[in-house]
């Protein structure tokens, strides 16, 4: 059991007969974990105000954002997942390379659907509807 796994989880203790050797050698590794626990934990508090500078400029959006689930034909998903290709690669030839899917697509998506919605008749959404029941 020298790969260590055992030791630091202390499982290889619970499964032990007890003769002193194997307490003495689990007891030095002990201390060799504290030791190396406190500078890891150094190096932890600073990768962790690494990671919040990072986050104050760039957050998750599941913890800020409402989330939705919706359902939608396969054809009218498929005809999303091109227009989510299309608009990425006319964003990098124009020189903006990050566009994510959740982030930038969908809320622009919701946005350009509801402009459109907002301003068609009865009309034009009843002739929506029927595409959607026909497919």
């Amino acid at each position: 059991m020298s790969d260590g796994w055992g030791d630091a989880s202390g499982i290889e203790g619970n499964y032990e007969d007890g003769d002193d050797e194997g307490d003495s050698s689990e007891t030095s590794e002990v201390s060799e974990t504290v030791e190396t626990s406190s500078s890891t934990e150094t190096t932890e508090s600073t990768s962790t105000k690494e990671t919040n500078e990072t986050s104050k400029t760039k957050t998750n959006i599941k913890d800020e954002w409402n989330g939705r689930t919706i359902y939608i034909p396969d054809d009218v998903l498929n005809e999303m997942e091109d227009t989510y290709l299309e608009s990425q690669l006319k964003l990098r030839k124009a020189g903006q390379d990050e566009f994510k899917k959740n982030r930038h697509f969908y809320p622009l998506l919701v946005q350009f659907g509801l402009e459109a919605l907002s301003e068609a008749d009865a009309e034009e959404i009843r002739t929506r509807l029927s595409n959607l029941d026909s497919e």
